[in-house]
C-alpha cells in the first residue's frame, strides 16, 4: 500500500488510547440498549401481530404440504384428481379425509332426531348378516353344530348349549344343510336368520359352558406373581349384569357365537362405510407447554424491538468505529450508515419472502418420504424464523465492509480480485454457520453473497472518493 503514514502530532487529537476505546464502547452500548428499551414499548405492543406475520410462511408451507399429500392420495384412489375437487383444494384450502362410519348407528342417530326416519328399515347394528358367514364353509359349520359329540372339551359344551337353544324346526334346517357338500344362497339366508335369533337369546350368555370366556380368574397369590390379562368378554358380562341391557346381551352373544365357529366364520367386524369429509387445510401452530405462549410473546416482542431499534444500533456501531478513525476517514461513516441499513433490510426481506418457502419445502420433503406429518411447535418456529433473517441481514453487510476496508487502506481492489477463490470458500463456510443445518438455506445465502462480493469490488472501483488530506489522490488505494 502506498499511503504515507500520518503525522503523529497533526492527528494526535483523533487518536485514542485503549482505555478511551473501552470507555467509548461502554457509552455506545448504553446508548444502544437505551434505544432498544424505548423500541421495546412498541415491540411488545405489536408482538401478537408480529407472531401472526412470522407464522404465515409456516402456515402456507404446511398447507401446501397437506394439499400435495391429499392430491397424492386422491391419485392413488382414483388414478387422478377429480376436477370437481380442485377448486375446493386450491381456492378454499379444503382437505379431503376418509372416515369409516357405521350406517346403522348413523341411521339410529338420525332417527332420534327425526322420529319417522326409516321406520321400515332394519337398523339393528348387532344382528348377523350374510357378510358374517363364509358360504363355502357353511356345510362344515352346520355339521359341527348338529353333531356336538364330535368336539372335545370346552368347545363340546359350548356347541351343545347352542344346539339346545335352537328350536326343533331350525335344528332340522341345520341338519339338512349339514348333509350337503355345497350350500346355496337360500341356505345361507336361513342360517343367518337362525344365528340372528340366537344372538337375541338372553339365556345364551348365562350358560355355564361359556364361563371360560365370561368369568375372570379369582385373585390369588399366584395371579399376583404372574398376572394375566383381563378377558374382554368378561367385562361385557359384568356390565350386562349391572344394566340388563338387551342390546349389550346381543353384542355379547354374537361375539360368543363367532368365537366358537371362528374357523368357519370371518372375524366379527362392525359394518363400516367409507365416507369422504372435507376439513379446513389451514394449519394452526401448536403450543406444548403451559408457559410457551408467554415465551413466544416475549421472543416476538424482543425481535420486534431489535428490528425497530436497528437503525439506532447501526448508528451507534458506526459512531464507535468513527472514533478510531482520522478526520478524513470519518466522512465515510455518513455514507456507509444508510447503505448499511439498506443492505440489512434487503437481507431480512430476502430471507422472509424468498428463502423460507424453498427451505421449508426441502425440509418437509423428508417428512413426505418417511411418512411423518409435520407438526411444528410455534416456539421452535419462531427461533428458526428469527435466526435466519438476522443471519441474512448481517451477512449482506459484506460489500459495505469491503468498501470501508478499501477506503481506509487495509485492502486494495487487486487484493480482492486476486483472492476471490479464497473469499468464496470463506463465504460458503460462513453461510453454514449463519443458517440452519440444511443445504438449501446455505446455498440461498452463499450465492447472493458471492454476487455481493463482486458488487463490493465494483463499489470500491466506481464509488467516488473524498480527498486525502495527505495530498494523495484516489489512485493511491486503487493501485495498491
Amino acid at each position: 500500500m502506498n499511503f504515507r503514514q500520518p503525522n503523529e502530532d497533526l492527528f494526535e487529537s483523533s487518536r485514542m488510547s485503549f482505555g478511551e476505546h473501552l470507555e467509548e464502547l461502554r457509552k455506545v452500548l448504553v446508548r444502544a440498549l437505551f434505544g432498544v428499551a424505548i423500541a421495546s414499548i412498541a415491540g411488545f405492543y405489536f408482538a401478537e401481530s408480529v407472531v401472526e406475520i412470522l407464522t404465515q410462511p409456516l402456515i402456507e408451507a404446511i398447507g401446501d404440504y397437506d394439499l400435495d399429500e391429499a392430491s397424492r392420495k386422491l391419485e392413488e384412489r382414483y388414478g387422478y384428481v377429480p376436477p370437481q375437487y380442485r377448486p375446493w383444494m386450491t381456492q378454499e384450502k379444503r382437505i379431503p379425509r376418509q372416515v369409516q362410519i357405521s350406517p346403522a348407528e348413523l341411521a339410529k342417530a338420525l332417527q332420534r332426531v327425526i322420529p319417522d326416519f326409516a321406520e321400515k328399515v332394519n337398523l339393528d347394528p348387532y344382528g348377523f348378516r350374510v357378510s358374517d358367514f363364509d358360504e363355502t364353509q357353511l356345510p362344515t359349520l352346520c355339521r359341527r353344530l348338529s353333531k356336538p359329540d364330535r368336539e372335545n372339551g370346552q368347545t363340546k359344551q359350548k356347541i351343545q348349549a347352542i344346539w339346545q337353544a335352537i328350536p326343533p324346526t331350525d335344528q332340522t334346517t341345520i341338519s339338512r344343510i349339514a348333509s350337503k357338500s355345497k350350500a346355496t344362497t337360500s341356505d345361507l339366508v336361513e342360517v343367518v336368520a337362525i344365528f340372528d335369533q340366537l344372538s337375541k337369546l338372553e339365556s345364551l350368555n348365562d350358560s355355564d359352558a361359556f364361563s371360560d370366556e365370561l368369568v375372570d380368574p379369582k385373585e390369588s397369590i399366584w395371579i399376583m406373581l404372574n398376572p394375566v390379562k383381563p378377558k374382554p368378554l368378561a367385562k361385557m358380562k359384568k356390565k350386562l349384569a349391572e344394566e340388563n341391557n338387551p342390546t349389550l346381551s346381543q353384542q355379547l352373544n354374537r361375539a360368543l357365537l363367532t368365537s366358537v365357529f371362528m374357523d368357519q366364520m370371518p372375524p366379527m367386524k362392525a359394518d363400516l362405510y367409507s365416507l369422504e369429509i372435507w376439513e379446513s387445510g389451514e394449519f394452526e401452530p401448536q403450543s406444548l407447554g403451559v408457559a410457551e405462549g408467554f415465551t413466544v410473546w416475549l421472543k416476538a416482542g424482543m425481535f420486534t424491538s431489535l428490528v425497530l431499534a436497528g437503525p439506532w444500533i447501526f448508528f451507534q456501531l458506526w459512531s464507535f468505529v468513527a472514533t478510531g478513525l482520522y478526520p478524513h476517514e470519518k466522512k465515510y461513516i455518513h455514507v456507509f450508515l444508510p447503505i448499511s441499513i439498506f443492505l440489512f433490510v434487503a437481507g431480512v426481506l430476502l430471507a422472509f419472502y424468498f428463502v423460507f418457502q424453498p427451505v421449508l419445502g426441502f425440509l418437509f420433503s423428508f417428512n413426505r418420504s418417511m411418512g411423518i406429518a409435520p407438526q411444528m411447535r410455534i416456539n421452535d418456529w419462531l427461533s428458526f424464523v428469527m435466526f435466519l433473517p438476522l443471519g441474512f441481514g448481517l451477512a449482506f453487510q459484506l460489500p459495505l465492509v469491503m468498501l470501508f476496508m478499501n477506503r481506509i487502506g487495509l485492502f486494495s481492489i487487486q487484493d480482492y480480485l486476486s483472492k476471490w477463490r479464497i473469499a468464496i470458500m470463506v463465504i460458503f463456510v460462513l453461510s453454514m454457520f449463519l443458517t440452519p443445518a440444511d443445504p438449501i438455506s446455505m446455498l440461498l445465502l452463499a450465492i447472493p453473497l458471492t454476487f455481493l462480493y463482486f458488487l463490493g469490488v465494483a463499489m470500491c472501483r466506481w464509488m467516488p472518493r473524498h480527498e486525502n488530506p495527505f495530498g494523495e489522490g484516489a489512485t493511491g488505494t486503487a493501485s495498491s
